[in-house]
């Protein structure tokens, strides 16, 4: 027998309470956000389109080229597409790096997404991992030295680390690329809309930029664009380098598909396009400056607590260790409602400054660390 459908309404309603939520303050670790209220309505009443059939659903051919165009236009970027994630983009970027070349190297930091090594995993390149210290970019002299060694098809580097928000050297590394003939594709699936507005106002030194050696840059819009997930958005240098992540489909009205995914989610990309119309150049440049704020008033009360060792910090990720408690620490606040992650090789926890959050989700947090570590 089926079940009752107030029944089932009523254990959904259930699980939700059981979920954590991001506007309630404990997520302090996840580069997800809670989204945009105006994303939400265009996801929910979009829900039913397929993304990769836009002959019938054209709604997601003309956000999605009005989403590359305008998010694109911080970048100098006038191709590209929406994908799932960071993941995909990723991914994408060495599948268009070595679609049409017989060398499959890859070489990047060790501090690039774990997507990269995946993405070596399907296509199976050769990944030559430069080591790098996580809290340090890349040494550039070190890159070339690898790319002279190796010759590879494409370099990656980070606009933003998933563990310390590190940014690599982009201007300079790209020199690199344009200088020995090989892809660069910059991974700024955190930092991508960051860094355009932090660096108007001095906060960091780096021009983030398609071009002069720059060959794709991702971008994910479910991170600091607070737009519903799945949402990432991949620009490429040119037209051609686009075409190579497309696909004949030939069953399909539209006869080819591009990205990974079949199947996708059309409330997306429309969700996507809401997303940063409503909130605007003006709110993503706000919520940028707000972030690095929180970001500092964290680092200076972390500084502050006996027993805690803080590192420093170029974008909103702040990590900490507790030489109190050490790796337990991280068990402790996930029982208390607080959802740090780990940084794995410095051995200690890391809080992602999100869009949703305030003041009050960084003072609990700072509360029960100072209450841990008094006596």
């Amino acid at each position: 027998m089926c079940a009752h459908i107030s029944d089932l309404l009523r254990e959904i309603e259930e699980l939700y309470r059981e979920t954590p939520r991001h506007i309630d303050g404990g997520i302090l670790g996840s580069m997800t956000t809670w989204p945009h209220e105006v994303g939400v309505v265009a996801f929910n009443r979009f829900i039913h389109v397929n993304g990769n059939d836009p002959a019938l659903f054209p709604v997601v051919r003309e956000c999605e080229e009005k989403l590359v165009s305008e998010v694109g236009s911080l970048y100098s970027a006038k191709y590209g597409l929406h994908t799932s994630g960071g993941t995909e983009s990723n991914i994408l970027a060495i599948l268009a790096a070595i679609r049409n070349t017989s060398s499959r190297v890859v070489v990047a930091p060790s501090t690039v997404h774990k997507s990269i090594d995946k993405a070596c995993i399907l296509m199976n390149c050769k990944l030559v991992k430069i080591p790098t210290h996580p809290l340090k970019p890349v040494d550039k002299g070190v890159l070339e030295e690898k790319v002279r060694e190796y010759k590879p098809s494409i370099i990656v580097i980070t606009a933003g680390t998933t563990e310390t928000g590190v940014v690599d050297p982009v201007e300079e590394v790209a020199e690199i690329a344009e200088k020995h003939g090989v892809y660069l594709h910059v991974d700024g699936a955190y930092g991508g809309l960051l860094i355009p507005f932090l660096r108007r106002h001095g906060l960091i030194n780096v021009d983030l930029r398609i071009g002069n050696g720059v060959s794709s840059i991702s971008v994910d819009m479910h991170k600091n664009g607070a737009s519903p997930i799945p949402s990432s958005l991949l620009f490429f240098q040119d037209r051609d380098l686009l075409d190579n992540v497309c696909f004949d489909m030939d069953y399909m009205p539209s006869g080819k598909s591009c990205g990974l995914l079949g199947t996708r989610p059309g409330g997306a990309v429309v969700a996507a396009y809401y997303t940063w119309r409503a909130i605007g150049l003006r709110g993503y440049e706000e919520n940028a400056l707000r972030m690095m704020n929180h970001a500092k008033y964290l680092f200076e009360e972390l500084s502050e607590i006996p027993g805690v060792e803080v590192y420093p910090y170029t974008l909103p990720i702040i990590v900490f260790k507790s030489l109190k408690y050490g790796d337990s620490l991280f068990n402790i606040l996930w029982s208390r409602g607080l959802y740090l992650y780990k940084a794995p090789s410095l051995k200690a926890l890391r809080v992602v400054i999100m869009p949703h959050h305030s003041r009050l989700h960084i003072d609990r947090l700072l509360k029960t660390l100072r209450d841990l570590h008094s006596g």
